[in-house]
């Protein structure tokens, strides 16, 4: 009987421990759940105050929008859209003046721009005529070249090359030195002449 009493009282105590202890445990669960509302109300807190600095910001800009709208109408109403000016005896005097001024130089500017036309014309057709010329030139050359050449050739005679001239000469004074110098080669060479001279002559 007293060992239960004793093992009675040893499960009351954990009992009652395990109370103490889940107490002790909920009211730090509660510390910190209400540090955490405190920190969560603090921030709210703020973002209200942001949201109301911003408001007061966002309702002076819509005052001074308007404002400022008021007073541009209130310019633009104004400006007056007509604006009528008296001008005095020299002003009128000086802008006649001017006007004259223009005029004439309108006249000297137009005047310059058909001189200029038609000093492009005149180069125009020297340029047109000088050619034309030119080309008239080298024509009367190349026909009158031609008409000596015919003339010439009329006559039964030709115009030579001086150094083609010149080559047959040298060419004939050395076939005769060789027909001097060798008589007997020569001879073939002579006949061939002859007889190329005959063939020639038979056939004119």
């Amino acid at each position: 009987m007293e060992n239960e009493n004793k093992e009675s009282k040893s499960n009351g105590m954990e009992l009652l421990e395990n109370v103490i202890k889940s107490n002790m445990e909920n009211i730090e669960q509660n510390v910190k759940l209400q540090s955490a509302i405190e920190d969560h109300t603090t921030l709210l807190n703020d973002v209200q105050m942001s949201l109301q600095e911003m408001h007061s910001i966002y309702d002076d800009a819509v005052r001074f929008s308007k404002l400022e709208e008021a007073k541009r109408t209130e310019f633009l109403a104004s400006i007056p859209t007509q604006v009528e000016t008296v001008l005095s005896k020299e002003t009128t005097d000086n802008l006649q003046s001017f006007g004259k001024d223009i005029k004439w130089k309108k006249i000297f500017i137009w005047s310059g721009i058909g001189v200029f036309v038609f000093s492009v014309l005149v180069l125009i057709a020297s340029i047109n005529f000088a050619t034309n010329w030119y080309r008239e030139s080298i024509k009367s050359k190349s026909e009158l070249r031609q008409d000596i050449l015919n003339e010439i050739a009329s006559e039964g005679k030709n115009i030579y090359d001086e150094n083609e001239i010149k080559i047959l000469s040298q060419n004939t004074q050395v076939m005769q030195l060789w027909i001097k110098n060798s008589p007997k080669k020569a001879e073939d060479f002579l006949r061939f002449k002859d007889g190329f001279e005959a063939n020639k002559e038979n056939k004119k």
